[in-house]
Formats: C-alpha cells, structure tokens, sequence
C-alpha cells in the first residue's frame, strides 16, 4: 500500500488540488449548478452534498479519507482564473487486488475543451506511476456519451456492462458500462 502525499498535481491548464474544507462553500455550489447533469451518475455525492452543512462534512470525510488511504479526491481548477470546475476521484481501493475506480465531472461550461481529458491522463499517472496499481477502471451511465469518449480516448477499453447497476439521486435504476485499463496497456500508451 503505497501512500499519496497530500500534494498538488498540474497539467497544462488544470490544477488538481486535494480537498480543503476551506473550500467547502465552492465545492458546494460547483456540485448545486451541476446537479441536474449529476443526477444520475453521481447519487452518493448529491445526497452528501444537499445542504452547505452537510457540504462541509463530505469535504471533511474527503480529507478523512485520503489521510486514511481509502480514497484520493481532488478538486479540479482552472489555471486561467483559479475557478473550481471539477471533481476527480480515485476511490473504492482494493489495496490486495491493487486497483481503483475513478470518478469524476467537470463543469458544463468547461465540456468540450479537452480538459477532461488533462485531468484523467494526470490522474492515470498517480494510478500507475506513484500508487503503483495494477489496474484502473470506471463505471458510466450508458446515457453519458461524452465521458464514454473520454474514457476510450485515454486508453481505457470497454469490458461489460452492469445491468440495473444501480439507483440514481432520483430514484431511477440505471446500467453503467465498465472501461478498464491495466499498467501493462498504460505503459504502452
């Protein structure tokens, strides 16, 4: 088990910074503006994150988290003007079997910029190259086009589907297809 220092992490036009409560109050209205596209991805995140209160307490079982080794969330900036715009997640860590999940959602009005794709080629590094896992993978809401994209674009390569995988914020059973990549197929890459 390796740990990840609590540092921060930059691509060309993004800084990943690990959750600070002193944030809180913008990752709370980050996840508000964005919860009518989050409803169906991001259950978990929304129900922690309904009130400011309640905002505060997610950020700090982040923090709690990442100095545990159960999980690495980062908040995602933009360099142009220090605005949140994201969130990216290394988490569900199964330290015998070495390997991760990952989530993540950008701010509708940074789609389609290739910042996405900055931040996960960043992150699949901390994977593979610092956290030495042996292989990565993400879940995705069949609907969710885009993030389908990303993740084929950065190497990840389709392995199922999960049927009624599972309950939205909004009450909706929904399928996710699986992408997977391995440290063998990221070396290559």
């Amino acid at each position: 088990m390796t740990k990840l220092p609590r540092r921060i992490f930059e691509t060309q036009r993004l800084i990943l910074q690990p959750y600070d409560v002193k944030l809180y109050l913008e990752v709370f209205y980050l996840i508000q503006k964005n919860k009518p596209r989050l409803v169906h991805s991001f259950p978990n995140l929304l129900k922690a994150t309904e009130t400011i209160e309640n905002t505060k307490d997610f950020v700090q079982n982040k923090i709690f988290d990442w100095n545990k080794n159960k999980a690495f969330s980062f908040m995602i900036f933009d360099k142009t003007n220090n605005q949140l715009i994201g969130h990216f997640n290394i988490k569900d860590i199964d330290w015998k079997k070495n390997q991760t999940e990952l989530s993540y959602f950008i701010h509708e009005d940074f789609e389609k910029k290739g910042l996405m794709t900055e931040a996960l080629q960043i992150v699949l590094k901390i994977c593979f190259l610092v956290l030495k896992f042996e292989r990565v993978f993400v879940r995705i809401v069949t609907t969710n086009i885009a993030s389908q994209k990303l993740a084929e674009k950065s190497g990840l390569k389709y392995e199922g589907a999960f049927f009624q995988d599972y309950t939205t914020y909004d009450n909706k059973i929904v399928d996710t297809y699986c992408y997977g990549i391995s440290r063998e197929e990221f070396e290559r890459l």
